[in-house]
């Protein structure tokens, strides 16, 4: 993963009830589509974009932080610290949009640690196997 550049990879939050007719996730094609409410009915045609689609990496919809994990960043750590190849994971997003918990994770529970708690084990047990390799 390292190795081909940048990838962009969305992790959408559940939706309940909030837009759900005008967020379209598609996960098999990896695409975002959305849709403007049909808000008036207009007799006249309009030439005007009522919707708009996006083409990702990886679109994680209701994963969960082993998911998100494997989907982002354990070939950055693995190629960090085997092939010594630097790698960068980056969360951006509105205020409240799980940028925090997707990194970080929740400090209560275990199976629900972020990106960081998972990689800093994912470097000490790659650590480990080499020294296993190496004597």
């Amino acid at each position: 993963m390292g190795r081909n550049g940048v990838k962009v990879i969305i992790r959408a939050r559940p939706t309940a009830v909030f837009a759900q007719n005008q967020i379209h996730i598609d996960q098999d094609e990896n695409t975002i589509e959305i849709s403007l409410a049909d808000t008036k009915v207009e007799m006249v045609p309009s030439n005007k974009k009522d919707s708009w689609k996006f083409k990702f990496h990886q679109v994680l919809q209701n994963a969960g932080q082993d998911k998100v994990y494997e989907a982002i960043a354990r070939d950055i750590v693995h190629g960090t610290i085997v092939d010594g190849i630097n790698g960068t994971i980056m969360a951006y997003g509105q205020t409240g949009a799980g940028k925090t918990f997707t990194m970080i994770g929740d400090t209560r529970n275990y199976q629900h640690r972020g990106i960081a708690p998972r990689a800093i084990a994912q470097v000490f047990q790659e650590i480990e196997n080499r020294i296993e390799i190496e004597s």
